[in-house]
């Protein structure tokens, strides 16, 4: 029966770890994502308006600057998913924690019930024998006498 309870926790603990690592993984996405947002924003700041120049040179100038806005705010949106991901992962490590805790916890109690049975039958063991020595001992004698 403590088998049982060995393999719940070691169940539990691998669940554990897995939560982690996904969470670990989400945290490097979300990071991933705001360095590429980040990046995205420095390129279109980059881009300069020219002062002189053909009037087909400023409209791909402009739609471009619009290509990157656009992917400003798809990254955006990534990170957004990324952070609800993220949000998810963390409720799940949480449960994860807490029922990794109570495999635990019902893997000592199950531990202390045995040891308890093992000091009661090595009680009850060595009361016998001392029940079984004293009337071996005392074997003829009155209760009179014993008092």
């Amino acid at each position: 029966m403590l088998n049982n309870y060995k393999a719940l926790v070691k169940l539990r603990k691998q669940q554990f770890d897995q939560a982690e690592q996904d969470l670990a993984s989400a945290n490097a996405m979300v990071r991933k994502l705001q360095h590429q947002k980040e990046k995205l924003q420095q390129e279109s700041y980059s881009i300069a308006l020219p002062t002189v120049g053909k009037g087909g040179q400023l409209a791909a100038l402009m739609a471009q600057k619009e290509a990157m806005r656009r992917a400003i705010e798809a990254c955006e949106a990534q990170i957004e998913a990324a952070k609800r991901a993220k949000k998810e992962k963390e409720n799940a490590l949480k449960q994860a924690s807490i029922a990794y805790e109570q495999a635990k916890a019902i893997e000592a109690y199950y531990v202390k019930k045995i040891v308890e049975k093992e000091k009661r039958d090595i009680q009850n063991s060595l009361d016998e024998i001392a029940s079984q020595r004293f009337w071996r001992d005392n074997v003829g004698v009155r209760m009179e006498d014993i008092e």
